[in-house]
């Protein structure tokens, strides 16, 4: 029973990695197409990339609001936007390719970086209160656990 779940947590540990390269690739996409819109404002880029809904509904109360809220957008917003997806899409597949590969110091690291985003995200919660969030919060805790679990099996095991 214990080696099958300890199988189970070993797969998850995997699985939950593989994802998290996929997503940092992804991101590191998003940043570096950020950057080939600087110089339009963010407002007309969402405009042409939603306008089949928004030509549905103009009227929409999610138009509107994000309508309002890139209204007065700054470029560097979107240089720091890029940056960031850029920047943290490389640290998950750098850290998730060496936590695959059962390099040791991955595991603190890991541990460390998404502990801080764990906290930082029950703070903003607390303000938000977004469900959204809370899905990330509660999906950043698992990953926790099982890179946690799998660094007590690797650092025994060396």
């Amino acid at each position: 029973m214990i080696s099958t779940l300890s199988k189970l947590f070993t797969e998850l540990f995997f699985v939950s990695m593989y994802w998290r390269i996929f997503y940092g690739f992804i991101r590191i996409i998003f940043g570096i197409a950020l950057l080939k819109v600087v110089g339009a404002p963010l407002l007309d880029v969402l405009a042409d990339f939603l306008s089949h809904e928004f030509l549905e509904g103009p009227s929409d109360i999610l138009f509107m609001m994000i309508t309002k809220l890139l209204a007065d957008h700054h470029f560097s917003v979107t240089y720091f936007l890029s940056g960031y997806f850029i920047f943290w899409g490389a640290i998950d597949v750098l850290l998730s390719y060496n936590l695959i590969r059962e390099k040791l110091w991955a595991f603190p690291v890991s541990l460390g970086l998404i502990g801080l985003f764990i906290l930082y995200g029950i703070f903003r919660f607390t303000f938000t209160h977004s469900l959204v969030l809370l899905s990330v919060i509660t999906l950043d805790i698992i990953i926790f656990f099982l890179i946690y679990k799998e660094y007590k099996k690797v650092k025994s095991v060396s």
